[in-house]
């Protein structure tokens, strides 16, 4: 389904348009009377009267003696823009026109004429238009239909009786909201609304309270019907993360539906609403930096024009702010500044490290920069594709990294993207990405997925298991760099294993060290098999522990639209892309790689590759410590030991650990399981210093909270 906002357009009126306190008393205004109110006024107030007018004359002069469009296509199917589907659009605006007192078109006999016509030819129709998509007949056509007939009532002239009686019949094909609200909460919003408005124009009270009814029951904490998960993130079409699609979506819906009840008694409370504001004060506005949201928490909408533009999310955001509770009103605004461009992108960051573990999902945050980390598990599905969109998705969720500084890194890279060359991956470099399935049918293929944090720092872990390709991937994230590893690299497919180490746009030449001196390129070029211990381009930087040979290139590559969306035009687009590889060649067998990245630096000589040691990289344990911050971070993927300097660090099951303060009086010891499956872990770490050894049995989480990082800061000897 494309990302159809019939009524998205509604949301720019509404701020603060259901704080409007009714003070008309309740014996005097009916339920329905106020609810019909609501409706019209957020409707109404949302009209823009300029282009209502012309477009209104212009579908007069155009409309047909016997009420089609000739410009319509009625026995059109298409699942995405469904071209019968403008048909009651245009009548919906034309009734609106007609309706408005202080309108051009108030009252118009013809239009009034014009208006009865398409509407009768719609219904007379021996075969009534059909979509392949569920998504018209149950949402679009409905509220079209709805705002017509209320519109009409009142308007100077109503419609003939025939005309009412045969909208009714459509606005009933839409599926029950029984129906809906067995699955999909958004869709039972739709469906409600459209219930809502036919309770109002038939006078069928009931009509309205089924509908609440059947909203406020899947509002409940818990009730895993609204896609907002136990970690906060958002998943819809089963367990695919969706928090920039259709986490947006649901924003949207309840931002129309809940005004539509504003001081009735059927009104929704922000308790009722509490799991959904959390959502959007939360990773909602926190995954993105300045004006560009994270390509990783989107599915198919990636191949849609502006959609990584968050300023296209304001309107929504203040609607949100203003029914949220005002307390938060500063994280909104923050939110709202720096998605505007009129604060900067660190305007109120602060550090944190979100881990999404529900989603295979983590978010690195600093006023300087920001890294999203998306894996794919058992537990869920990779990045969707489908309605022709998104035609080279494979890759977007086998550990995809992010690194974002101004935040236009990504920003509309994807019609030039080398689709098999995704940050952070390390994936055969298939020619053929077609094997993709459509939509949620792509679960992942192994049960270790996931990380540990303390909510300012994380580590990360994907045993993957994909392609014909194996890899033990870590991520280690702290303040000034992202350590990067991986090992047990292997693989029997036919074509070369590469780990992309980052493929976004160019700002800039690159500058290399090698063999101990510094060399700067300002012109487009690419090097191969080139041996390198640092790299810059643009604001970020990439270190290597020892000599390490890459593929480098910086410069134009060229695509189009039509190569990742079947809608969009096959005009050529060329851009400027840094893109930065390690190639492990063909079938590796027990293959490594070890780097940093190094965000917001201005000079290549401002990496510090001393910051942090590498203390293991294999295919049983990962394990990086950061002097300057006294933090071991440690990936078990099989019982054992970790020894450093006199310190021994040990786990009796597969793990993630995160040890702050490990040299200190009183460590912080963060533990999660990757796998889900584990109740208990028994961490041990011994000093070496005459010290006894020090003991965390922790007890694991289970159910939803399975895969969450448990703080065991109570020392046992």
């Amino acid at each position: 389904m494309k990302r159809i906002k019939f009524y998205a357009f509604l949301l720019t009126a509404l701020a603060g348009a259901f704080c409007v306190s009714f003070r008309v008393k309740a014996q005097e205004t009916s339920p329905l009377e106020i609810v019909r109110g609501n409706i019209m006024k957020q409707y109404l107030e949302a009209v823009n009267r300029g282009r209502l007018d012309q477009a209104t004359t212009k579908w007069m002069q155009e409309l047909s003696p016997d009420g089609s469009w000739p410009d319509i296509d009625y026995d059109s199917r298409e699942r995405g823009i469904w071209p019968p589907g403008q048909h009651f659009e245009r009548i919906r605006r034309m009734a609106t026109a007609y309706m408005l007192k202080d309108g051009p078109h108030y009252g118009d006999p013809k239009l009034y004429e014009l208006i009865e016509q398409a509407v009768m030819f719609w219904i007379n129709r021996p075969k009534p238009p059909k979509s392949d998509n569920w998504y018209f007949a149950s949402i679009t056509l409905p509220l079209d239909v709805g705002y017509i007939l209320l519109c009409m009532q009142e308007a100077p002239r109503q419609l003939s009786e025939r005309a009412v009686s045969g909208l009714l019949d459509w606005m009933k094909k839409s599926e029950p909201i029984e129906v809906s609200a067995s699955s999909a909460f958004t869709r039972t919003l739709a469906v409600g609304m459209h219930n809502i408005i036919r309770g109002c124009i038939t006078g069928d009270e009931g009509l309205v309270k089924n509908a609440v009814e059947h909203v406020v029951r899947m509002l409940r904490p818990d009730s895993g019907f609204t896609g907002i998960q136990a970690d906060y993130s958002f998943q819809a079409h089963g367990p695919q993360l969706d928090i920039h699609a259709y986490g947006e979506t649901l924003l949207y819906r309840l931002m129309e539906f809940i005004p539509m009840l504003a001081g009735s008694p059927y009104a929704l409370t922000n308790e009722q609403m509490w799991e959904v504001y959390r959502f959007a004060r939360g990773p909602f506005i926190k995954v993105a930096r300045g004006r560009y949201t994270d390509f990783n928490v989107v599915g198919r909408q990636v191949a849609r024009k502006g959609d990584g533009n968050a300023r296209r999310l304001i309107p929504l955001l203040r609607t949100v702010r203003d029914m949220d509770d005002p307390r938060y009103a500063d994280e909104y605004n923050a939110a709202i500044a720096r998605f505007s461009g009129e604060r900067p992108a660190d305007y109120k960051v602060q550090p944190e490290h979100l881990e999404f573990w529900v989603s295979d999902y983590h978010a690195h945050i600093r006023p300087e920069y920001f890294s999203g980390l998306r894996m794919v598990s058992t537990r869920t599905v990779k990045a969707e594709k489908g309605n022709g969109e998104n035609l080279l998705e494979h890759f977007r969720t086998d550990g995809v990294m992010t690194v974002m500084v101004r935040g236009d890194e990504y920003y509309e890279i994807f019609p030039v993207w080398k689709w098999n060359q995704i940050p952070g991956t390390t994936v055969p470099a298939l020619e053929d990405l077609s094997g993709h399935k459509e939509w949620f049918d792509n679960p992942g293929k192994v049960d270790f997925a996931g990380g540990a944090s303390d909510g300012v720092y994380g580590a990360a872990a994907y045993a993957m298991d994909d392609y014909h390709t194996q890899a033990k991937k870590a991520w280690f994230f702290f303040d000034r760099q992202i350590v990067c590893l991986g090992a047990g690299i292997s693989g029997s497919s036919d074509h070369p294993v590469y780990t992309t180490i980052n493929q976004s746009f160019s700002n800039g030449g690159v500058t290399l060290r090698a063999a101990e001196r510094y060399h700067t390129y300002d012109g487009d070029s690419a090097w191969r098999n080139i041996k390198v211990t640092a790299i810059k381009n643009d604001e970020v930087g990439y270190s290597f522990p020892q000599e390490t040979t890459v593929q480098l290139s910086n410069g134009i590559q060229t695509g189009s639209w039509r190569r990742i969306n079947t809608d969009e035009t096959d005009e050529p687009v060329s851009k400027r892309v840094f893109r930065l590889h390690i190639d492990h060649g063909l079938r590796p067998k027990n293959a490594s790689y070890a780097y940093s990245v190094w965000p917001a630096i201005a000079d290549i000589r401002d990496i510090r590759p001393d910051e942090v040691r590498i203390l293991k990289n294999t295919k049983e344990m990962q394990a990086v410590y950061n002097k300057e911050k006294d933090i071991c971070q440690v990936v078990f993927y099989t019982a054992g030991a970790l020894r450093f300097g006199k310190q021994l660090l040990e786990a009796d099951k597969p793990c993630v650990v995160m040890v702050r303060d490990i040299s200190g009086k009183s460590p912080l010891v963060y533990v999660a399981d990757p796998t889900h499956k584990l109740t208990q872990i028994n961490i041990r770490l011994n000093r070496g210093d005459g010290r006894p050894p020090a003991a965390w049995p922790v007890d694991l989480p289970t159910g939803k909270m399975a895969g969450k990082t448990v703080a065991a800061t109570v020392l046992k000897p």
